[in-house]
């Protein structure tokens, strides 16, 4: 327990003319209680004594104890009950606040880099402006608590209660927030900018007018008519910067249907690209190991799957790119056109009941045409194929990649129309 009661705390700032520049940094304060209530039953013994003066430890803020700009520099508060207290540009570097109460306390500009607030109670508390770099508040209660312009960057708030407080331009940069709830808090300007937000709840959070949100981690995070955009998140997330490929998959999973259920057709297109060339590069993965564990049933398996997606890939970038499959029509139009010339596989017939009057051309315009006649399956007219294996051979294989990739061509576009 705490070496000190709260009536010699409120001596201390008494004999030091106010709270401001009062030492108690390094003071053992477990569990000590200066809620409001505890302030105004001391104000109310005092006025019954006959005292009229207002003393300096009460606050004009928050009518609980005035602590501002006391120096509480690793100071233990473990336990300790501080609702309503007013710490504003209070020192709590470092401190120890560990499953505190400081319920509707205001903590405005104090200074509470590495402080501990695990499991603490800050429902309602004031931290706008707060310097919070660093500190620990693994399961703190911060709901509906103000932190507008705090700075959290590198916070441990894993766990932590945000639901309904404000962030608003707050600094959150490489933050965790894993399993953070944050239910209809206010993220506006706010950075989180490489924060971590796996298992983080962020149902129905606008994130839209966010400062940064490039290079944050997802996997396992509840997005639920989250408001955001794909060119908000850069290129990748950290999940997939980091190797991660499952938990990267998972994350644009999660991201294509929450684009989905807001109507960002183009954005989730991206997302599910996105995550299927995570299972490409997750295959990779496990195709690699199988291989050093010579389970090679597992391995050619995984190599199948990766060769047969990045076909995919490249032909329409997993049905998504309609210039793809049109590049991939052209190429095999232009490239058989070449191959019957190479081969002398086309003749030009001036007479088609004369055979005297067949012979082979080498025109590219003729080429051309017989070439995009077979992807077709059609007969040119004035064009035979060369009675040769080879054009027994070349002629069903361009046909039949031709319906593949016309099929291709009208998936893709349908896709493309449904997202209109």
């Amino acid at each position: 327990m705490s070496k000190y009661t709260a009536r010699q705390i409120l001596d201390m700032i008494e004999a030091n003319g106010g709270p401001e520049g009062l030492d108690l940094s390094g003071k053992d304060l477990r569990g000590i209680d200066l809620t409001r209530d505890t302030i105004q039953a001391e104000l109310e013994r005092m006025r019954q004594e006959g005292s009229t003066a207002k003393p300096a430890w009460v606050s004009d803020l928050t009518d609980g104890i005035n602590l501002e700009e006391a120096n509480l520099h690793r100071a233990d508060l473990g336990g300790a009950n501080l609702e309503q207290a007013d710490l504003w540009r209070a020192n709590l570097q470092e401190a120890n606040l560990r499953v505190g109460r400081l319920h509707r306390a205001d903590l405005g500009e104090a200074n509470l880099q590495k402080a501990d607030f695990m499991g603490a109670n800050l429902q309602k508390a004031d931290l706008g402006g707060a310097n919070v770099q660093k500190a620990e508040m693994w399961g703190a209660d911060l709901q509906k608590a103000n932190l507008v312009g705090a700075d959290l960057q590198r916070v441990n708030l894993r766990g932590a209660d945000l639901q309904g407080a404000n962030l608003r331009a707050a600094k959150l940069q490489e933050a965790n927030l894993r399993g953070a709830r944050l239910q209809k808090a206010d993220l506006g300007e706010a950075n989180l900018q490489k924060a971590d937000l796996r298992g983080a709840n962020l149902t129905r959070v606008d994130l839209l007018d966010t400062e940064s949100i490039e290079q944050i981690r997802l996997y396992r995070a509840i997005l639920d008519h989250t408001q955001l955009a794909k060119d908000q998140l850069g290129d990748a997330l950290r999940d997939e910067l980091g190797g991660e490929w499952f938990w990267a998959k998972e994350a644009y999973l999660a991201l294509k249907n929450n684009f989905q259920q807001i109507r960002r057709y183009d954005d989730a297109a991206w997302a599910y690209r996105k995550e299927r060339r995570m299972e490409k590069l997750e295959a990779c993965q496990r195709a690699r190991e199988a291989q050093k564990e010579h389970r090679w049933r597992e391995g050619a398996s995984s190599y199948i799957k990766i060769a047969g997606d990045q076909i995919v890939e490249l032909l329409c970038d997993y049905g998504q790119s309609i210039r793809r499959v049109l590049a991939g029509l052209g190429i095999v139009w232009i490239l058989f056109a070449l191959i019957y010339g190479l081969v002398a596989g086309v003749w030009e017939v001036a007479d088609p009941h004369i055979t005297q009057t067949r012979y082979v051309t080498r025109c590219p315009l003729d080429l051309l045409i017989f070439s995009l006649g077979t992807m077709t399956a059609t007969q040119p007219a004035g064009l035979e194929a060369y009675p040769s294996w080879w054009m027994r051979f070349l002629m069903p294989m361009q046909t039949a990649i031709g319906i593949v990739l016309f099929g291709l061509l009208g998936f893709v576009a349908g896709n493309r129309i449904r997202r209109s």
